[in-house]
């Protein structure tokens, strides 16, 4: 578990709820944190490379590359979606979930210097979590 110090060098990842935003976790330097109690905890790492940037969500037996995002500021998945779009990151920080199979929709904002690395954790990893949670709540009620 770590705790970033300062907040200036974090870039925040907000999800949108019905009952206003919430903010998931944050991206800070290359390492991506989920936040729980005010205390961020690792969970992948993003890359940057010329055509943008590259997420990797951390394993149990190391980790796994599940998509990027390109300098165009289109997120694209590798993983459940072979080279399926699942959406894009506004200029103004808003997260918008659209592709092939979703219907667009804003889901989360972005605020910080890395608005990029958190836009594509936030539909690469934080989305699907939390959908799949959701969906685990639904089968055990």
């Amino acid at each position: 578990m770590s705790v970033l110090s300062s907040t200036s060098e974090r870039t925040t990842i907000y999800r949108f709820r019905s009952s206003g935003e919430d903010a998931v976790g944050y991206v800070a330097g290359e390492a991506i944190f989920r936040l729980r109690w005010d205390a961020g905890i690792h969970i992948g790492r993003s890359e940057r490379q010329e055509s943008g940037w590259r997420i990797f969500r951390a394993t149990r037996h190391g980790e796994k590359e599940l998509g990027g995002i390109s300098t165009h500021w289109r997120i694209r998945s590798h993983g459940l979606f072979e080279g399926g779009e699942l959406g894009w990151l506004e200029a103004d920080g808003t997260v918008i979930q659209g592709g092939l199979i979703f219907t667009e929709e804003e889901i989360g904002r972005v605020d910080g210097p890395q608005p990029e690395a958190a836009a594509a954790a936030l539909l690469l990893i934080f989305a699907p979590e939390e959908d799949e949670a959701g969906r685990e709540m639904k089968r055990r009620g």
